[in-house]
């Protein structure tokens, strides 16, 4: 398993929650300090623990036994190098046990993995250089690809103000659940089912998946749906991504599909409305400066619409106004310019990157990792009065992303 993959099942896997991580990142401006980790280099390291899944105990019940005969891999990932270590399988009882002397820079991170039934499971990162009991646990399940549906514990549904060329962004965020016992995962055909679909307005273009839980190369597009196809296991997993609709298309009708337990609505335009089954007004909230309406349902039911309607736009107005505004600015630019040519600076060579061009195929790690830190900031403020256990999933959460970051950072060259 190569670096990058285990990077990115750090922020994927279901279980980073409940990561511990000591390791935090500061930004100075021209540079990144690394805080060292807890335990001193070239010391002997051990990790004793158990790999465990759920079994039938009873016709009528189910509960936890050993999984025997399992691999497990400890793994070390530093700023220096980074792969497996060694590796033992599980006994009757799913117990394991290695170990090992660390290496390298200080601040590696070492953590056990285990693949069973083609999904890969980690524990936590081992601090400890004896790690034991919770911090040396790792829980996996069977798959299937008997689709069945996902409960939604959250939907959020966010529309911005009409920008210049009179379309609206939609950004969607659910939380969704796995309620069953094992990992669901898209059939290997010719025309596998996805594990979660969800459909969107037909209007809708530009959709793109944000950097979360599910890596955006698991998403699929097709007009009036957006369909996942990558692995959902037991627990709750976040889900999010954007589109536009031209501003025209409103009110536009959404359908509550799966249904919700909490259904929230964000609406940026002052005078837009929401309405439907529950759904009622409350405070606004302000995210990111921008100032939101703000309505909430609980308990929607999946056969539940909901109609949002937005104020009709004054294109001939809002051009006068850009065009007045760009002859400011071109006033603007020309004094500047006239200025510097009578000072006679010479810059230096600056980079400049064309608008629209982008890396398609795979941006960089470290872009990926900051954008998912930006995303995680952004649902955890949409929260509003977050619980003590969603406050601490979310710090857990982020600290584990800046880690990741940090690692990431850390082999990008930089310019002399």
């Amino acid at each position: 398993m190569s670096a990058y993959t285990m990077l990115r099942a750090f922020a994927s896997h279901p279980r980073v929650l409940r990561w511990t991580l000591a390791t935090l990142i500061s930004f100075p401006f021209g540079g990144i300090a690394f805080a060292q980790s807890i335990s001193p280099p070239s010391t002997i390291r051990t990790v004793d623990g158990r790999v465990r899944r759920p079994i039938r105990v009873r016709p009528d019940s189910n509960g936890m036994g050993p999984a025997v005969g399992a691999w497990v891999t400890v793994h070390r990932v530093g700023k220096d190098s980074a792969g497996p270590i060694d590796s033992v399988r599980t006994n009757a009882a799913g117990h394991y046990a290695l170990r090992w002397r660390s290496f390298g820079a200080a601040d590696a991170v070492y953590f056990a993995s285990v693949t069973w039934d083609g999904i890969a499971y980690f524990t936590p990162p081992l601090r400890a250089a004896d790690s034991r009991g919770d911090a040396a646990e790792i829980t996996v399940f069977d798959t299937t690809s008997r689709t069945f549906l996902l409960s939604v514990k959250g939907r959020h549904l966010i529309i911005g103000k009409a920008d210049t060329a009179e379309m609206r962004t939609v950004i969607e965020v659910f939380e969704l659940s796995n309620d069953s016992l094992k990992t669901l995962i898209a059939a290997e055909q010719q025309a596998p089912a996805p594990t979660w679909s969800i459909a969107v307005p037909p209007s809708a273009i530009d959709v793109r998946a944000s950097e979360g839980e599910i890596s955006p190369d698991a998403f699929i597009f097709a007009p009036g749906r957006v369909s996942v196809y990558a692995p959902i296991a037991p627990g709750v997993k976040q889900v999010s991504f954007s589109y536009r609709v031209p501003a025209s298309s409103f009110p536009l009708t959404f359908g509550a599909d799966h249904g919700a337990v909490v259904f929230e609505v964000l609406v940026e335009d002052p005078q837009g409305t929401v309405s439907g089954p529950g759904f009622a007004s409350v405070d606004p909230v302000t995210l990111e400066n921008r100032n939101f309406r703000r309505y909430l349902a609980q308990d929607v039911k999946d056969s539940a619409r909901l109609i949002v309607e937005m104020p009709a736009t004054t294109a001939p107005a809002r051009n006068l106004y850009i065009s007045g505004l760009l002859i400011v600015i071109g006033f603007l630019m020309v004094f500047v310019l006239s200025r510097a040519m009578q000072r006679r600076r010479i810059g230096g060579d600056v980079s400049v990157k064309r608008a629209g061009e982008r890396h398609v195929t795979e941006s960089p790690l470290h872009e990926r990792l900051a954008q998912e830190i930006a995303a995680l900031d952004a649902t955890f403020t949409r929260l509003g009065s977050p619980s003590e256990t969603e406050a601490r999933a979310y710090e857990l959460h982020r600290a584990t992303l800046k880690d990741a970051l940090g690692r990431a950072l850390a082999v990008v060259p930089v310019a002399l």
